[in-house]
This record gives C-alpha cells, sequence and structure tokens, in this order.
C-alpha cells in the first residue's frame, strides 16, 4: 500500500482544464453534482488567486445551471487560521476528506444468512436506485432526478461497479466498486437507518474484499464522520487528507 494517495481515487465528470496549478471539472450533462463540477488545486493557491477563482467558477457554473461552488485544496496541506477565517467569510462549507485503505486479506469474513449482496443488474437496478434515492433525498428533489437518471442510464457502461445488500429480501445497503490495475475504491457506501447495526456493512465490505483479492481496498472518509472510527476498528490504515470546501445556493 505503500504508493497509494489520492491520485487512486476515481473522480466523475470531464476535464474542461488543467494546468500545473489545478484542474477544472466541468459536466454541464450533470450540473447539480458537486464532485463532478469543481476545481482541484495541484499547488496551494495565494489568497488573491483564491479569491479571482471564485469569481470564475461562478461565471462557469451559472452558465451550465450548477448552483454550486467548490474546491479541493492539495493532498496533505494544512489550512492556516487565515485561510479558514476566509472560508467561514466567503461562507463555504469546510470538509476534511481522510483516505483509507486495507489489504483485503486482513479484512475479517463476515456471514449472515440473512443478508445477500447481489452485483446490480437489470433486475436490481431500480431497488438500488429506490435505496440511492433516500440517501439523496437531503440534496433536493431536482438532483435525487438527476442523479437517479444519470444512474439509470449509465450503470451498464460506467466505471463503476454496484452492489445492492437485502436483508431478509427488502433493500437495504448500496455501494459502488471502482476498480481499476492497482486498487479497488469503495464509494457510494450506505446502510439505511433502519437496518445499520445489524451487520449489513460488514457483509458487504466482506463480499467486496474478497471481490478484490489481492488488490487493497481504498475509500474516502469524512474526517468529522463517526464512520471512520468503524473503520479503524476493521482494520483500515489511515494514508492521507485533504481539506474540501463547498457554497450552496450561489
Amino acid at each position: 500500500m505503500a504508493n497509494i494517495t489520492l491520485n487512486n481515487i476515481f473522480q466523475p465528470g470531464n476535464i474542461y482544464a488543467e494546468d500545473e496549478d489545478k484542474v477544472i471539472y466541468l459536466t454541464p450533462q450533470i450540473p447539480l453534482v458537486f464532485d463532478a463540477n469543481k476545481w482541484v488545486y495541484k499547488q496551494m493557491p495565494s489568497i488573491k488567486q483564491w479569491k479571482a477563482d471564485i469569481a470564475t467558477q461562478t461565471h462557469m457554473h451559472k452558465q451550465q445551471s450548477s448552483n454550486h461552488l467548490t474546491f479541493t485544496f492539495p493532498e496533505n496541506i494544512e489550512l492556516d487560521q487565515q485561510w479558514i477565517a476566509l472560508i467561514n467569510q466567503e461562507q463555504f462549507e469546510l470538509g476534511l476528506m481522510e483516505l483509507y485503505a486495507i489489504e483485503p486479506q486482513n479484512f475479517k469474513k463476515y456471514v449472515d444468512s440473512e443478508i445477500e449482496v447481489k452485483v446490480v443488474d437489470e433486475h436490481t437496478i431500480d431497488d438500488y436506485i429506490s435505496v440511492h434515492s433516500q440517501f439523496a433525498a437531503p440534496y433536493g428533489e431536482e438532483y435525487v432526478r438527476e442523479s437517479s437518471n444519470m444512474i439509470k442510464n449509465q450503470y451498464i457502461n460506467d466505471a463503476k461497479t454496484r452492489l445492492i445488500a437485502y436483508k431478509q429480501g427488502v433493500p437495504a445497503g448500496i455501494l459502488d466498486l471502482v476498480i481499476d490495475e492497482t486498487t479497488v475504491e469503495i464509494d457510494g457506501f450506505g446502510v439505511l437507518a433502519c437496518h445499520q447495526r445489524q451487520g449489513v456493512g460488514s457483509v458487504m465490505q466482506s463480499f467486496v474484499a474478497e471481490l478484490a483479492m489481492p488488490k487493497p481496498l481504498i475509500l474516502i472518509a469524512d474526517g468529522e464522520d463517526s464512520a471512520k472510527e468503524m473503520y479503524v476498528k476493521q482494520g483500515y490504515v489511515f494514508i492521507s487528507f485533504c481539506y474540501h470546501i463547498v457554497k450552496e445556493d450561489i
């Protein structure tokens, strides 16, 4: 796992422009998806440059009906108090993303006869979307429609392998995999509240560990989310971090 970095994480969306300082993702087909419409800094910008970038991104996003701004800062770069104060002043929400990894053979095997994990196909895609819609609901009805339509139209040919878990035949959780030459990334992992703490998530990850062998599993955890404590208990190792900021309803 020595060479794993945030560059191993799958990035959705279209690259609009790239230079030595940043990458600009702009995806007009899905304007409401934050991660597909954002700027990723390779080098830390000056405050003056960042303020100019806010103006430029605002113009670009409004042209394609994206109603948010979002920036990701370089890997393993801490933000000082001046930056944090400016981010708050500009009314951005500050988040911390942490990268974790585990060798699949180190993941404990979990089996439960009441829990079944399936790769999503034409027979299970509607169940997958019904679970996804519940997780997407806080972002608004328009986002639910846009993201659900994208999944329905692209799930057969897109870069992700999608899984769904059933508890006694009832849809309980979903999880996406991005499988490349060196790693298997867990993304979009969620278990419905009514099925949490019933072993659903552990059985899903155990299924993935077998599928991933011998490639390491990687995932992004919210630095302020209690879920990362679960990952550490399961044997995941912290690799790196980065800060990201979002401003909604521009």
